[in-house]
């Protein structure tokens, strides 16, 4: 079973980090730190300050570890490569450690498609993934999987998973009018007691599909090419990688907005563990135990934890059991 640490109080990380990562990493080789440096505007968003005792911790250990994430794929200052470096150094992250953003790639064929990983991850002598937990429109939760899934990947690959994701009918509209009100990109119109879906406008993100018997994935759940991008990217990782997640500002949507939303879920503390999926399971299972509700199911419409089942599926793992310590 896997084993994941939780730390509750922020203000005394550096030195309890410092025990567990010493045990994760070799100080004799080169360190890549996963990130997502946030969207300018938002202000849940994780700061320089909030990742500072984990770089403290790795320089206790004589780890040099290198900040990394790759350019977004909708219009945004992070959409580009140089763009996203300015992004960068108007955060601050620069000053904590070299930073890096590329969209250099290696190809993995998933079930689905075909993934494009990022290279700096697949060469990585050792990473460490460092994700926000929040909400997100689309995933509905986002964690380390998330992270690995759509951080881990090219625009082109960001793009595919959303689009194969996009509905289609199965059966006759009943006229509920369920999907149109949970929409994220309010694609879905009724018109005439009917559900009219305009695919221009469609993210793919498949909460229609998950909500409504009527309609499927045109090719696979938004969640389910969630899943295998994040395996494959995992795959081509070292098996040197290690996770942490922070559960801090958790806002209804994710660090790619410039505007977050509401903060839906107390901050809980910061989670250590080895295991991609254990982790995201114990990060959402502390927030819904917080919260005594089932906090981005009520938030985003979706089950939050289906990303994870899915890639539990392609990791190979039977159970989901964690743990917590």
């Amino acid at each position: 079973m896997s084993k994941v640490y939780l730390f509750r109080e922020f203000d005394r990380l550096t030195a309890a980090a410092a025990l567990l990562l010493a045990k994760a990493f070799d100080p004799k080789k080169e360190l890549l730190v996963k990130m997502h440096f946030g969207e300018p505007g938002n202000k849940a968003a994780l700061t320089p300050d909030d990742i500072a005792p984990i770089i403290g911790a790795l320089n206790q250990l004589a780890i040099r570890p290198t900040l990394f994430d790759t350019p977004v794929a909708y219009n945004s200052p992070r959409n580009s490569v140089e763009g996203y470096r300015k992004v960068v150094k108007q955060r601050g992250y620069n000053e904590l450690a070299p930073c890096i953003i590329s969209d250099d790639f290696v190809e993995i064929e998933a079930k689905d498609f075909v993934v494009q990983a990022a290279k700096p991850l697949a060469e990585a002598e050792q990473v460490l993934v460092i994700s926000h937990v929040k909400g997100h429109y689309c995933s509905g939760f986002g964690g380390a999987i998330k992270n690995l899934a759509m951080g881990g990947v090219t625009k082109k690959t960001k793009s595919v998973e959303h689009t194969l994701g996009k509905p289609k009918w199965v059966d006759d509209c009943e006229g509920c009018g369920l999907c149109a009100k949970q929409c994220p990109s309010k694609a879905i119109k009724m018109m005439d007691g009917k559900a009219v879906i305009n695919l221009e406008k469609c993210w793919g993100c498949s909460i229609c599909e998950v909500n409504c018997p009527s309609l499927a994935p045109q090719v696979a759940l938004f969640d389910d090419l969630l899943g295998q991008a994040a395996v494959a990217v995992i795959h081509k990782m070292s098996p040197k990688t290690y996770y942490i997640n922070i559960i801090k500002n958790v806002a209804k949507f994710c660090d790619c907005d410039a505007d977050g939303g509401a903060i839906v879920a107390r901050d809980v503390g910061m989670l250590f563990s080895d295991d991609p999926v254990a982790i995201d399971c114990a990060s959402i299972d502390l927030i819904n135990q917080a919260e005594g509700k089932d906090v981005f199911k009520e938030a985003n419409f979706k089950d939050p934890k289906l990303q994870v089942d899915f890639a539990a599926k392609y990791l190979g793992q039977k159970q989901k059991d964690y743990l917590l310590q």
